[in-house]
């Protein structure tokens, strides 16, 4: 019985090793321009933000990136590799909710 639950306890502690902060998330979007049209293989600017608390609350990162898009309008990204100023590991992802506004 004691093996058991020291087997447990092992597999216990090493899974909550691993349920880390992200460091990067990756992001997809279809752009278009203001008429609805799609914008196709030109390089945007993209300003992401990390908002806590509610929609309208207070950025608690932000950074900027200028993807291309591709043929179909696609823009892919991983947030936390654009110009920034803090860090995205630096986020307390416990005192959420948090909503992405691009």
């Amino acid at each position: 019985m004691k093996k058991v639950l020291l087997f447990l306890s092992i597999i216990l502690l090493t899974t909550v090793g691993w349920a880390q902060s992200p460091e990067k998330m990756s992001y997809q979007a279809i752009v278009r321009d203001a008429k609805g049209n799609l914008v196709l293989n030109q390089q945007i600017g993209m300003r992401i933000s990390i908002i806590q608390g509610s929609i309208d609350g207070n950025a608690v990162y932000s950074e900027l990136q200028t993807p291309t898009t591709n043929s179909n309008g696609l823009v892919t990204m991983i947030i936390g590799t654009g110009v920034t100023s803090n860090d995205l590991a630096s986020v307390d992802w416990t005192q959420g909710p948090y909503f992405i506004k691009m």
